[in-house]
């Protein structure tokens, strides 16, 4: 009688896991492809309020900033973007 219910147990106990690991699971992700720009850091050539807007503008658009550069003094910060193409 014992053995019945460990072996019950057992089995319930394997299809939960089984069940488990498939939820969720969609087909797999196609791989993604991005598209970049440079610009000027719009807070150096615009006033600070207006380069922030511009910014915001650009996040909403789906740009990140993934990089910053700045040659010399003479010359604007450069940044560089990505956002996924869709």
């Amino acid at each position: 009688m014992k053995s019945k219910l460990v072996i019950a147990l057992l089995i319930t106990g394997l299809l939960s896991i089984g069940a488990w690991s498939g939820h969720g699971q969609t087909s797999k992700p196609t791989s993604l492809k991005y598209e970049y720009a440079v610009i000027d850091d719009p807070t150096e050539t615009l006033t600070h309020d207006e380069g922030v807007n511009t910014l915001n503008k650009f996040g909403a658009e789906g740009w990140e900033v993934v990089g910053v550069t700045s040659k010399a003094e003479n010359y604007h910060t450069r940044l560089y973007l990505k956002r996924t193409i869709k």
